[in-house]
């Protein structure tokens, strides 16, 4: 199975990616915020939800560092669903910016 440590690092790194894509589709009104939260926080403050996001890949950069990766079988099936999801997720973001611009 694919190792917890190597999922943080690839979440964070495609949660950076997705966040400047994101919020430059955000921006151009390209694409539309589907998370209620997060649409809320861009509205309140664009700035904010990009440090929000950028805040989520420290974390899991921190756990990272003090080589804290939490290794139980919920984590790691938790860690490959985000994984997985976010993957599609990012996929879409990137084909509405390539078919919309």
């Amino acid at each position: 199975m694919v190792k917890v440590v190597f999922l943080f690092h690839y979440l964070s790194l495609l949660n950076i990616f997705d966040a400047f894509i994101t919020f430059f589709g955000l921006e151009n009104s390209i694409i539309q915020e589907m998370n209620p939260l997060m649409s809320k926080i861009y509205e309140a403050d664009p700035a904010l939800f990009l440090i929000i996001k950028l805040v989520f890949s420290l974390c899991l950069y921190l756990f990272l560092f003090f080589k804290k990766v939490p290794t139980s079988s919920l984590t790691k099936g938790l860690t490959v669903f985000a994984s997985s999801f976010y993957t599609l997720i990012f996929f879409l973001h990137c084909y509405w910016l390539v078919v919309l611009i």
